[in-house]
């Protein structure tokens, strides 16, 4: 199936995607003992999309075209956006030839495609400071249990990590910054008291881009 085939029906009811799973945690079945001895793991925590459950958004081509109200995620592993397929059981497709996707909802996010050493990455748009723009690079691995367990030990998981890294690009360069310091640069005792008095947590991309626009504002 073809990407331009799916959005030509503009008025279909897009539902979550398939691949998400509905539970936080997923068993599955080692089919070879019963007890388990010195399995590391026993199922998989988590998923690799960078949402727990799929969000609506609008999507913009490398065309001009912009597609409302998909439902979509975000495959941090593969470095992909994937949308529903045709119809309630349809498949994820990946989708090809976007620049811009944008949330719908009370949370503004934008996300697009940028330069990261070398290397095209999906990141989510925080905001301008002189001249540059800020972004945030989401990824995940999957950790897996260090330790051996036998029959008698609890479950363990691999693990789904989350991680985010922050960005300045300005032209062609890009330079990785760390949040707390860079704040400090730019804010120091204003920024200080707006995130003491909003209860920011500036590690989350959404209050870091609530940071600049505070900051932007004054």
């Amino acid at each position: 199936m073809k990407f331009l085939l799916l959005l030509g029906l503009t008025f279909i009811q897009y539902i979550p995607l398939v691949a998400q799973n509905d539970k936080d945690v997923s068993y599955y079945e080692q089919g070879f003992d019963v007890i388990m001895i010195n399995a590391r793991s026993t199922g998989i925590k988590g998923t690799p999309f960078l949402f727990d459950h799929a969000l609506y958004g609008n999507i913009t081509l490398k065309s001009g075209k912009q597609h409302e109200r998909i439902s979509f995620n975000i495959d941090l592993l593969k470095e992909e956006l994937i949308i529903q397929g045709e119809g309630s059981n349809g498949q994820p497709l990946p989708v090809r030839n976007w620049i811009t996707l944008e949330t719908l909802g009370e949370i503004k996010r934008e996300f697009g495609i940028e330069m990261i050493h070398a290397k095209s990455k999906i990141v989510e748009f925080i905001g301008e400071w002189e001249g540059s723009r800020i972004v945030a690079l989401h990824s995940k691995k999957l950790v897996k249990p260090t330790a051996t367990r036998d029959s008698y030990s609890p479950k363990q998981f691999d693990t789904y990590m989350h991680a985010v890294s922050y960005y300045k690009i300005a032209g062609m360069t890009q330079e990785e910054i760390k949040v707390n310091q860079f704040v400090k640069e730019i804010g120091g005792n204003e920024a200080k008291n707006l995130i003491k008095a909003n209860k920011w947590k500036i590690e989350d991309p959404v209050d870091f881009k609530y940071l600049l626009q505070a900051l932007q504002a004054k």
